[in-house]
C-alpha cells in the first residue's frame, strides 16, 4: 500500500496561561487630574503636593493587584482621559470590588465606570484550550487549514512564545449587531449558506496575510453577549489601526459600527508595562516604596 507523507503542522504555545475569565472595565479619568498624570508619566516629573499621597497610594494598590495575577492588562489612554482595566477575577462582581478599592476610583479621579466580559478569540495561541479548539475548527471549515480523513493526524511542532508588550497599543471598541452575528454563526456551523462577506471576514483576520498572523491582532474577540467586540492592535499609528478595523468585512457590511478608538498604555502588571512609559513607572514606584520584579 502506498503511504502519503502528511506535512507536520507548525502550533504556537503562549508560555503565559490564559485567564478563565475576563472582565473590561472602561472608566473615565477626571480631566485636571489626567493632565497631571500626563505629565508625570510621560516626563518622570514628581507629582504636586495635592495628588502625591493619593497617586502613592493607587500604584501600591495597582502593583499588589497586578502580582497577584488580577489585573491581566491594565493602563490609561496615552491622552489620559480614560482606562481600560482588564481582571482576571471569577465575576464581575469581584471585579467591580477590586476596582472600587483603587484609591484613585475612591477619590473620584476614574468614574463612571463601564464593564462588560470578554472573550478573547485570537490570537490563538494566547486563548484557552477550548477556544483553540473552536478556532481551529473554524479555520478548517473555511479551509484556511487543512481537513484530513478519519484517523489521520499530522504530527505537531510547537513553538513556545513568550508575550511581548510592544511599543505602541490601539484599542478600538466597536458596537456589534449580536443578533445577526449569531444566526450567521448558527447557520455555517449547521452547514447552511452564509453571505461571503462572513467567510471573508474570517480571511481577513486568520488567513495567510491577515491581522492576526501579522501580529496587528494583540488581542481581540467579542463581549459574552456578543453586542460589542474590543480589538487590540499592535501598530504603529491610529491611521493603520481604524483601516484595519474599518476594512474588516463585518465593518463593511455593518456588524460592527459605530468604532471608538484610542492609543493604550499598560502600566500593570508590571511584567506587562508599555516600553514608552516603563523607565518613569519605576521611578514612580521606587518613590512609592516598591522596588518592582525582575524584567
Amino acid at each position: 500500500m502506498n503511504q502519503v507523507w502528511i506535512p507536520p503542522e507548525l502550533k504556537l504555545v503562549s508560555t503565559v496561561p490564559f485567564p478563565e475569565h475576563l472582565f473590561v472595565c472602561l472608566a473615565k479619568i477626571q480631566p485636571e487630574a489626567g493632565g497631571v498624570l500626563k505629565g508625570i508619566f510621560e516626563t518622570g516629573k514628581n507629582p504636586p503636593k495635592k495628588l502625591q499621597s493619593v497617586l502613592m497610594e493607587h500604584l501600591v494598590y495597582n502593583y499588589d493587584l497586578g502580582e497577584k495575577g488580577l489585573y491581566w492588562e491594565a493602563g490609561p489612554s496615552a491622552d489620559f482621559t480614560e482606562i481600560l482595566y482588564i481582571f482576571t477575577a471569577p465575576g464581575l462582581e469581584e471585579a467591580r470590588r477590586l476596582m472600587h478599592g483603587d484609591p484613585f476610583y475612591r477619590d473620584g479621579i476614574f468614574y463612571d465606570d463601564w464593564w462588560f466580559e470578554w472573550h478573547v478569540h485570537v490570537p490563538i495561541w494566547k486563548i484557552k484550550p477550548a477556544d483553540q479548539g473552536m478556532m481551529e475548527g473554524l479555520m478548517r471549515a473555511v479551509n484556511i487549514l487543512p481537513t484530513y480523513p478519519p484517523g489521520v493526524k499530522p504530527d505537531i511542532i510547537e513553538f513556545k512564545v513568550e508575550p511581548v508588550t510592544p511599543l505602541r497599543l490601539f484599542v478600538s471598541i466597536s458596537k456589534a449587531r449580536a443578533e445577526a452575528i449569531k444566526k450567521l454563526e448558527r447557520d455555517q456551523q449547521a452547514g447552511k449558506p452564509v453571505p461571503s462577506f462572513f467567510i471573508n471576514h474570517a480571511y481577513y483576520r486568520l488567513g495567510p496575510g491577515g491581522t492576526v498572523p501579522m501580529g496587528f491582532d494583540w488581542e481581540a474577540g467579542p463581549s459574552m453577549d456578543q453586542s460589542y467586540d474590543l480589538t487590540v492592535m499592535s501598530v504603529g499609528s491610529m491611521e493603520m489601526a481604524r483601516l484595519l478595523r474599518e476594512n474588516d468585512p463585518v465593518s463593511q457590511n455593518g456588524l460592527f459600527y459605530d468604532h471608538r478608538y484610542f492609543e493604550w498604555c499598560i502600566l500593570m502588571p508590571w511584567k506587562k508595562a508599555s516600553p514608552t512609559y516603563k523607565d518613569n513607572l519605576k521611578k514612580l514606584l521606587k518613590t512609592a516604596g516598591i522596588t518592582p520584579a525582575v524584567d
